[in-house]
């Protein structure tokens, strides 16, 4: 294997958290108008595609790649060339009985994410999935945390799949691959050290630059702390909640549909946010949870942890570049568009700026720190009290996509379930449709349909209430 770039704290943070009832996949499940999947014989083409993917590889480096550990321990791991690559191993094809339905297709998906992916070999697959009425198929895809952040598996998904319905040519040659030529032993060590020295290192330059430029270091200081003092308050701990606790290895899957053209509607109706209606929808969907539960009050909250895309001068590549966002949702409120308001209000720019600061200025601390230290600190997330789940919301392509010419219909993302959280909501815009994938544990919340009933009634009465405003003269 060959020394490649060092995986950043907040990826390796992934791979320290990965626990036997917490795999560190996220996922993806995608609905294909299947008739240009088979061939004349009606057999699936799947070494088509295995030899599409195949040629598509060089542009996503990382797919053929492992996270392996410094050579002197401490020290980052780093994406090394591997070298026994066969993507017969990540790309598969499996077979339901015909005519499945939805439910199994969840339940197949809900399998494969209560199952961590092989570490031994790149921490992704593609499992396509015959059997759908309709002559429809299935995409199952399986990404690790460590690889890539929501935004950029979405991002993936384009370098992967056409843009166009036109099949692409598959007689021209695939450009052989071969893995980069070993580093030498001290060339790997000399990394190390350099990456483990980065923290006096970075001392000593802020010294320099403090005392050459003291006014723009107070500048810089004093902006840090208002950042963190969004963050440092009473609130940062997440109220009390049956939804966190020890989880199973367990996995449920459920998909909700909305139509984007409403969601649209709401937010223009109301001065709003697309992530302002998802997170009022999540709380509508949290409140019809917590009332069969019995536990509803008037001044019940939840606390939402709200991952945030980081875009820096340098652009986006595959891998994790998030900040995050705290959110308290006011669950206790029956009113649809008092939520709507109130969540509106406590999600300002204000606080998404000073928040992606505070997170940002610790990611930073974070990278020279030991493994073994930034382990331990991954291990809390099993016991965090900071937030009762995640919600995120993912920008799909503005255009459809294809498989050899066979179109993606629909789309939905899946989270993983993160230490002491018992159901995590994802969302995906595409082709007209607000998709949502919730991820539950089935022993720790075997309820989590009630909680989809109540996002679609939340729906419903924001739709309505849109409907009233944009009638009124």
């Amino acid at each position: 294997m060959t020394s490649g770039k060092a995986l950043t704290a907040l990826d390796a943070s992934f791979l320290h958290a990965e626990a036997e009832t917490t795999p560190m996949h996220m996922a993806s499940v995608g609905i294909f108008d299947g008739r240009h999947l088979y061939d004349a014989e009606g057999t699936f083409r799947i070494a088509d595609i295995r030899r599409l993917i195949a040629s598509r590889l060089a542009l996503v480096p990382k797919l053929r790649q492992l996270p392996c550990s410094g050579f002197l321990g401490q020290a980052p791991p780093s994406w090394l060339d591997y070298p026994d690559f066969d993507i017969t191993q990540h790309v598969r094809v499996c077979q339901l009985t015909s005519p499945a339905t939805e439910a199994e297709l969840r339940q197949l998906c809900a399998d494969l994410m209560a199952v961590s992916l092989d570490r031994t070999r790149p921490l992704w697959d593609l499992t396509f999935v015959e059997g759908l009425d309709e002559g429809r198929v299935a995409l199952i895809e399986r990404l690790h945390h460590c690889m890539a952040d929501g935004l950029a598996a979405a991002e993936l998904a384009t370098v992967l799949l056409d843009l166009s319905p036109e099949s692409p040519p598959l007689d021209e040659p695939v450009v052989p691959w071969s893995p980069s030529a070993p580093t030498p032993a001290w060339q790997a060590a000399a990394g190390d050290l350099m990456r483990l020295g980065a923290l006096p290192l970075r001392a000593a330059k802020w010294y320099v630059e403090t005392v050459v430029h003291p006014i723009r270091r107070i500048r810089e200081l004093t902006d840090v702390a208002q950042a963190f003092r969004t963050i440092v308050t009473p609130r940062i701990v997440a109220p009390k909640s049956s939804l966190n606790g020890a989880i199973t290895g367990a996995r449920s899957v459920d998909l909700v549909r909305l139509p984007l053209q409403d969601v649209h509607e709401v937010a223009r109706s109301f001065d709003s946010t697309i992530n302002d209606v998802l997170l009022t929808l999540v709380s509508g969907g949290m409140r019809a949870l917590l009332k069969s539960r019995g536990e509803l009050t008037e001044s019940s909250e939840l606390q939402v942890l709200v991952p945030v895309g980081l875009v820096n001068a340098e652009g986006r590549d595959l891998g994790n570049s998030v900040s995050a966002l705290f959110v308290r949702l006011p669950v206790g409120l029956d009113d649809a568009l008092d939520v709507l308001k109130t969540v509106s209000a406590e999600v300002g720019e204000d606080k998404r700026r000073h928040q992606a600061l505070a997170a940002a200025s610790v990611l930073r601390f974070l990278e020279p720190v030991p493994q073994d230290i930034l382990a331990k600190g991954a291990g809390i997330m099993h016991y965090q009290p900071f937030f009762n789940l995640i919600v995120t919301n993912v920008p799909g392509p503005p255009v459809p996509l294809y498989a050899l010419g066979a179109r993606l219909v629909e789309a939905f993302p899946i989270l993983p379930l993160v230490g002491n959280q018992s159901l995590a909501v994802a969302a995906l815009s595409y082709e007209g449709q607000l998709n949502l994938g919730v991820l539950s544990d089935p022993v720790t919340c075997p309820d989590a349909e009630v909680f989809c009933a109540g996002v679609q009634t939340c729906h419903e009465s924001l739709v309505e209430r849109s409907q009233g405003a944009a009638a009124k003269p």
